[in-house]
């Protein structure tokens, strides 16, 4: 008896167990991510069992944000090179070294370990996964707005509400 006389405790030792996704849930996800990043970017609340709160959970967790990141510095790297040889989708070169410097801080954001707002890391998604995203392609937005952007969108609503009040 490793209790001894008392009995074994039936308590939750963790206040939130980790969701469980289902396969097609996994792969709904996968094949939607665009998309689901769009919807998360405008705002939209996702529920724990759907595509769209897996796809959240995938870009708030460490792994997630760590990618984002990675892409993030490698389009820097990739603008400051000559011209590849391959037919990867590439960055505007001049625009990209051009905001190397807000890019490379979105990129230490995302790595910080303080909590970050979905909606922002899925600004930051769209804009690194997205082919007709300014970072990629020209378009009647800028990059430097999009990446502004961004930056703020990954502060959390309470953390802005706090740094309002504290201001005032």
């Amino acid at each position: 008896m490793p209790y001894g006389v008392f009995p074994r405790p039936n308590v939750r030792t963790t206040p939130n167990p980790a969701p469980r996704w289902s396969h097609k849930t996994w792969l709904v996800t996968r094949l939607r991510r665009n998309s689901l990043d769009t919807q998360l970017a405008t705002g939209t609340t996702p529920s724990t069992l759907t595509p769209l709160g897996l796809r959240a959970a995938q870009l708030s967790s460490h792994g997630g944000r760590a990618r984002l990141a990675n892409a993030l510095v490698e389009a820097v790297g990739e603008a400051r090179k000559g011209e590849p040889m391959n037919i990867r989708k590439r960055p505007q070169r001049a625009e990209v070294r051009a905001e190397a410097d807000a890019i490379l801080a979105l990129a230490s954001r995302l790595r910080e370990s303080t909590p970050i707002d979905v909606r922002g890391a899925a600004l930051v998604a769209l804009l690194v996964n997205d082919g007709s995203s300014p970072l990629h392609r020209p378009s009647s937005r800028k990059l430097g707005d999009a990446l502004t952007e961004a930056h703020a969108a990954l502060i959390p609503a309470h953390e802005a509400y706090i740094d309002l009040a504290a201001a005032a």
